[in-house]
């Protein structure tokens, strides 16, 4: 049996050791700016100009594209108990050319007889002639004062904005449908505003992390490759006319605070140019809603420049407050860093990023949903917590429970066979000795010599 049980050992080795693979170092990208990468599996759609024959959409991801000036529509079935999150992101080649204010998209739900729902939303550029991603959501808010609470069907629209001097190709657009489930008892049992530990309209950005050593994060092209951050300080680098996303766990009474700063570069001369709109941070809550603020800064090469965002405390009963424009939901927040094109005058290659996050506040119990929230992407797990750590996006992170599970599978299976073989072991062993003339049992050949040396009872030898 010494075979079976090596070979048992040799399994349980090849096991232990196969997580650590899901880390093996990707290939270099493009020399490029990388462009957005849109979800795997999403589903391919074609919205329609008429309201009447726009594809059908349901909770998921979908692709699409949309050329300047058109309007696309998408048809969408809602109920009366959860509220609807259906986001877009435009996502331009790195390179192409927006003119920043006044350019990009609106998004639009409403009602089949042409009633705004309250939760329609403009993202726009905010950096002169820097294309990257722009992405914002249209809301259905169970409880909101609007007309749009009945269950029925409902009209989703994209429109693309911009001048005719703006970039002539068509963009790539990724459409997410997020169901949020109702609360227990229906919307009119709201939960009351957690406590925080934060004075109540208390928005002056706190200090950014200073403290620990720098850990390499893992920019992501868009929302669906995003690199996990968890508080601390990291570092990464990006290419000039790139963005780079993260994604950080917020849960329940927190919020975000979060900076990037821009190394120097090598200056030009005695007076070097200052680039308006270097480099900018967007934030965008679980569902892809954009925050308010989209700070973008000046760049001059000799010397680092810093951006930084603050989302509001992730409360349940925000969404129904009009001066933030953004619901506040518990779960991965985004955070977004683009670098101007135009600093490819100074960085040849890539450019240093300093990443500072933390999560301020006390995590506190969530609403009581009527249904599974953190399974449609709402809510903070210690698993999400795990990846953060980690710095993982989220294939790694589902790559590492689903080597987790094999590894504990495994290693059970193997415990249950190396005892078996044990118990078998010693089964042969015991019935070996119990058979008539077996080595080691009275009146074996070669067995004990009899007294006085003489020979056993078997006529085997004794002494002489």
């Amino acid at each position: 049996p010494t075979a079976p049980v090596a070979a048992a050992a040799a399994a349980l080795c090849v096991l232990a050791v196969s997580p650590g693979q899901a880390w093996a170092a990707s290939a270099d990208g493009p020399d490029g700016p990388a462009a957005y990468e849109t979800a795997e599996g999403a589903k391919p759609v074609k919205g329609t100009a008429g309201s009447g024959d726009g594809p059908e959409i349901s909770p998921g991801t979908y692709t699409d594209s949309i050329g300047r000036g058109e309007k696309k529509y998408y048809h969408v079935d809602l109920d009366a108990k959860s509220s609807a999150f259906i986001s877009a992101v435009a996502a331009p080649e790195p390179g192409s050319r927006v003119k920043g204010v006044g350019e990009g998209l609106k998004i639009r739900l409403e009602t089949v007889d042409g009633s705004e729902c309250d939760g329609g939303t403009e993202p726009q550029f905010s950096a002169e002639g820097a294309a990257y991603p722009v992405a914002d959501y249209a809301t259905r808010l169970i409880g909101a004062d609007d007309e749009c609470q009945k269950a029925g069907a409902y009209l989703f629209s994209v429109e693309r904005e911009g001048p005719e001097t703006s970039d002539p190709g068509r963009w790539p657009l990724e459409l997410r449908y997020m169901s949020e489930p109702g609360l227990k008892g229906g919307p009119r049992l709201l939960p009351g505003s957690p406590d925080s530990d934060e004075e109540p309209g208390d928005d002056e950005t706190p200090a950014p992390v200073t403290s620990g050593e720098k850990r390499q994060a893992h920019g992501g092209t868009g929302f669906n490759d995003a690199g996990a951050l968890a508080k601390g300080v990291w570092r990464d680098r990006i290419k000039p006319g790139e963005t780079r996303f993260y994604r950080v766990p917020v849960d329940w009474g927190q919020r975000l605070n979060a900076s990037v700063e821009l190394g120097s570069a090598n200056s030009p001369g005695e007076y070097p140019p200052t680039i308006y709109d270097g480099f900018g941070i967007t934030a965008y809550n679980p569902a892809r809603g954009r925050f308010e603020d989209d700070p973008f800064v000046s760049y001059t090469p000799d010397e680092s420049a810093q951006a930084a965002v603050y989302t509001p405390t992730v409360d349940y009963t925000s969404r129904f407050d009009y001066s933030t424009n953004t619901p506040c939901l518990a779960g991965w927040h985004y955070l977004a860093v683009t670098v101007s094109p135009q600093l490819g005058k100074f960085f040849k290659s890539t450019a240093p990023l300093t990443l500072r996050v933390d999560v301020t506040g006390t995590a506190k119990a969530g609403p009581k949903y009527a249904g599974d929230a953190h399974a449609a992407g709402f809510g903070v797990s210690d698993e999400d917590k795990e990846q953060a750590e980690k710095g993982q996006n989220a294939a790694e992170g589902e790559r590492s429970d689903s080597l987790r599970i094999v590894a504990y599978v495994g290693i059970g299976a193997g415990v249950v066979l190396i005892l078996g073989l044990a118990v078998w072991t010693l089964t042969a062993r015991r019935r070996a000795e119990a058979l008539p003339g077996a080595p080691g049992t009275p009146g074996a050949l070669g067995g004990p010599a009899g007294p006085g040396g003489q020979a056993g009872p078997d006529g085997g030898s004794g002494t002489v």
